[in-house]
C-alpha cells in the first residue's frame, strides 16, 4: 500500500502499542443495553411509588382514626408549621435585599451577600461589618504590598546617583 495516501494515525500520549480501538456494537447488543437501563429505570420508579401509596394510605389509616378534634387539631399544626416557614423564606428574602443594598453602599461585592445574611436583622449587620473590616484590611494590605519596595537613587548626570556626585565633588574641593 502506498503510505502517503494511507498515513498511521500517530499517538501523542507515548502509548504507542495500546491504541484505543472503539467499540462497536450490533442493533441486538445496543437494544439488550437499552432494554436493561429501561427495565432498571421502570422496577425503581414502580418502587418509589408504591413507597409513596403506602405511606399515603397508611397516613389516611392513621387519620381515620383520630377523632375529629385530634385531626383539627394535627390540621392547624400542620397550617401553622406552613406559615411559619413561608414566614421564615420571606424574611430572609428581604434581608438578602437588605444586605445587597448595605453592601453596594459599602462598595462591597454583592456576591459575598450570602455570607452576611442570617434570619436576625441586627445579626446581619454585624455580620456586614465584621465583611467590611475583614475586606478592607484586606485591600489595604493589597495596596501596602504592592506599593512596597526600596524609593529610587535620585541619579543625577551620568550614573552615579547625586549622592555620590556631590560627595566627590566635595572631595575635589578639600584640594
Amino acid at each position: 500500500m502506498d503510505k502517503e495516501n494511507n498515513p498511521a494515525p500517530e499517538n501523542d500520549s507515548g502509548d504507542k502499542g495500546q491504541e484505543e480501538k472503539p467499540t462497536t456494537f450490533t442493533q441486538e447488543q445496543v437494544n439488550d443495553i437499552v432494554s436493561k437501563r429501561l427495565a432498571e429505570a421502570n422496577s425503581k420508579a414502580e418502587k418509589k411509588l408504591k413507597d409513596e401509596v403506602s405511606k399515603a394510605l397508611a397516613e389516611a389509616e392513621r387519620q381515620s382514626k383520630l377523632s375529629e378534634a385530634e385531626r383539627e387539631k394535627e390540621f392547624k399544626a400542620k397550617q401553622q408549621k406552613e406559615l411559619e416557614d413561608r414566614e421564615r423564606t420571606i424574611t430572609l428574602r428581604e434581608r438578602r435585599a437588605d444586605a445587597k443594598d448595605a453592601l453596594s453602599d459599602r462598595n462591597i461585592d454583592t456576591d459575598l451577600v450570602d455570607f452576611v445574611i442570617d434570619i436576625d436583622e441586627d445579626k446581619t449587620n454585624a455580620n456586614i461589618d465584621k465583611l467590611e473590616k475583614a475586606f478592607n484590611k484586606a485591600v489595604e494590605a493589597g495596596v501596602k504590598a504592592k506599593l512596597a519596595g526600596t524609593s529610587p537613587e535620585d541619579y543625577g548626570e551620568g550614573t552615579k546617583p547625586k549622592t555620590e556626585i556631590k560627595k566627590s565633588q566635595a572631595g575635589l574641593r578639600s584640594f
